[in-house]
């Protein structure tokens, strides 16, 4: 069943030039689950106009804002890790100009309320995919972090990410898997270049995994090309659309 938990900031700070790292707990926090995916996501509840939290009722499996309270705003955030012993989690949000959560983890101090719903994700590779290919855009690096972090098979991985600067890349990762950095992220026209990066990719022999982050549009044309051109099987294909070039995603 799906939940909604009501939750603090514990700690903050800047974790790249680009990106800042918050762990959220106290509250409800002791009552979270998680999915068990790698690249699992929740809707944070941010602060309404009066400064606190209203928290979302469930109606027929959606999340809703009751109409007679302060609105507050949903956006969906990967959780880069979650914290079972002292029951929080992490997550990490990426620094831009005019965002809602951007604004707010800019100013985020330990105490402050936000609201936490209940995980999903969708990071599933085939027992019989031999290698695995991980494709994203800044907005995918936690998630595709973690997925590294807890890997649990032997089988080839190579990572393919773009963020905005050289100084944004997550170095430790190195160890973890065979990764690629690119910059431009933010700084396009049309902020990233993840499908021309994703049509540089050679693709190994044999039966493998692609799993792709990033803005919409860049996905699902990955996913084409990857089933058009590439000939994979879409059961061998996640592409998940983080965020929507000119739009708010709640």
């Amino acid at each position: 069943m799906k939940q909604c938990y009501r939750a603090e900031v514990l700690d903050k700070h800047w974790l790249t030039p680009s990106m800042i790292r918050v762990e959220i707990g106290g509250g409800d926090m002791a009552r979270f689950q998680s999915s068990g995916f790698p690249d699992e996501w929740v809707r944070l509840v941010f602060p309404a106009d009066d400064g606190k939290v209203t928290m979302p009722r469930l109606v027929d499996d959606r999340w809703q804002m009751p109409a007679d309270l302060p609105r507050s705003r949903l956006r969906p955030y990967t959780i880069r890790q979650v914290n079972k012993e002292a029951t929080s989690v992490t997550v990490d949000f990426v620094v831009h100009d005019g965002g809602l959560a951007s604004d707010w983890a800019r100013l985020a101090r330990p105490g402050d309320e936000i609201g936490v719903t209940s995980p999903q994700g969708k990071y599933a590779p085939p027992d019989e995919a031999e290698w695995i290919i991980l494709i994203a855009d800044a907005t995918g690096l936690p998630a595709t972090a973690r997925i590294l972090s807890e890997k649990k098979c032997n089988r080839p991985c190579l990572a393919h990410i773009e963020i905005p600067d050289m100084d944004d890349a997550q170095v430790d990762l190195d160890a973890l898997c065979d990764m690629n950095w690119y910059t431009g992220f933010g700084s396009t026209p049309k902020a990233t270049n993840l499908f021309e990066i994703a049509k540089s990719v050679q693709v190994p022999a044999g039966s493998g995994y692609v799993w792709v982050a990033g803005e919409a549009k860049a996905t699902t044309a990955i996913r084409r090309l990857l089933a058009e051109e590439r000939g994979m099987p879409k059961d061998f294909v996640t592409a998940i659309g983080y965020w929507i070039l000119g739009k708010s995603r709640d």
